[in-house]
């Protein structure tokens, strides 16, 4: 019998990948998505959700979870051993309240909930990275008050869960409308780029990402809150000449107006104890594959000619302190997923 997941806004992209990533491991997955415009739009998240229909061990629901009734029928029928909450619920809604409803009624599954690095607020000193333990800011900003409120649900219900504060994500094929894909854009039409801020940003490439969250469902570290991000911080102009180098477009960039929210970069002291989560991909590695895959998505789209991309150098890992702790091995997650853990059942 395989371990049973719910993974909730599973056509987003972080929750896609984490599904796919689940299937791939042996696990049975429950896709569960509202399919809202919001966000990186309902065509895009519904072909993601067609790249994991294929998977014999998938199954793949249209719903909105934060209604009490959907959300209850849906755990009715899956009854999974643990539950991925990767959805982006509408500030001033229920959000989470209804999938917390309904897992205490089944069998109370492992959660972990997925939220917000922008939730910290300006550091204590100039370049403090950000810790679990600071009271947290969201300010006026509705989308992340909400992301406050369901933190605040998630911690006085009575399940086991673990909280994922993700910093800035890096995926090759997201679409344009995410940081850096739209600076690319821009170099592409050889167009200035706009940027808020020069602040160093904590970016981390979306397997590292998805490889944390596997390692919380495994590890399981109950009523904790954990940074993940890539601990390093990187200069948005960098960026773009990095991509610029990889894309043979010229860089002209401009300062304008001021950042929404302090720039912070992640304290990962917690991951590497908790998760035994250590980022692998370089940030060099994470632009060659984003220039790559949009110049590669270009020539099935138009005729226009685009330069080649330079040819993609072995996946780079960041190099590991002495006393890094061991990573969770592939083997490792692998054998957890195949197996019948934590209440979950299959049918």
């Amino acid at each position: 019998m395989a371990f049973r997941v719910l993974v909730a806004g599973g056509a987003g992209l972080v929750g896609s990948a984490v599904a796919r990533q689940l299937l791939e491991e042996g696990a049975e997955v429950a896709v569960v998505d509202a399919l809202v415009a919001e966000g990186d739009g309902r065509a895009v998240r519904e072909a993601r959700l067609e790249a994991l229909r294929p998977y014999p061990n998938a199954k793949v629901v249209t719903a909105d979870l934060s209604l009490p009734g959907a959300a209850a029928e849906v755990f009715r029928d899956v009854r999974p051993g643990a539950v991925v909450n990767a959805a982006l619920f509408p500030p001033g809604g229920p959000g989470l309240t209804a999938i917390l409803e309904a897992a205490r009624a089944h069998e109370s599954p492992f959660l972990v909930h997925l939220s917000d690095a922008a939730l910290y607020g300006p550091p204590g000193a100039p370049g403090q990275p950000a810790l679990e333990a600071e009271p947290i800011d969201p300010g006026r900003d509705p989308v992340l008050l909400q992301r406050m409120v369901e933190e605040s649900r998630l911690r006085g219900s009575d399940l086991p869960w673990v909280i994922l504060r993700l910093f800035g994500l890096l995926a090759p094929g997201a679409p344009p409308s995410r940081f850096p894909q739209n600076a690319l854009e821009s170099l592409l039409e050889e167009e200035e780029v706009v940027l808020p801020s020069d602040e160093p940003r904590d970016l981390l490439h979306i397997s590292d990402a998805v490889h944390g969250i596997l390692a919380a469902l495994a590890l399981r570290p109950a009523g904790r809150t954990i940074n993940l991000g890539s601990g390093r911080g990187a200069a948005p102009s960098l960026v773009l000449r990095l991509l610029g180098d990889r894309a043979h477009r010229p860089v002209r960039f401009r300062l304008a107006g001021e950042a929404p929210r302090p720039v912070r970069v992640a304290d990962l002291a917690l991951a590497g104890e908790l998760l035994r989560f250590r980022p692998r991909t370089t940030l060099e590695t994470s632009l060659d594959e984003i220039v790559s895959a949009r110049l590669a998505s270009a020539e099935t789209t138009t005729s226009r000619p685009r330069p080649a991309a330079r040819p993609l150098r072995p996946a780079a890992a960041a190099p590991p302190s002495p006393d890094a702790p061991r990573e969770v091995s592939r083997r490792e997650l692998f054998g957890f997923f195949r197996g019948p853990l934590g209440g979950g059942r299959s049918r």
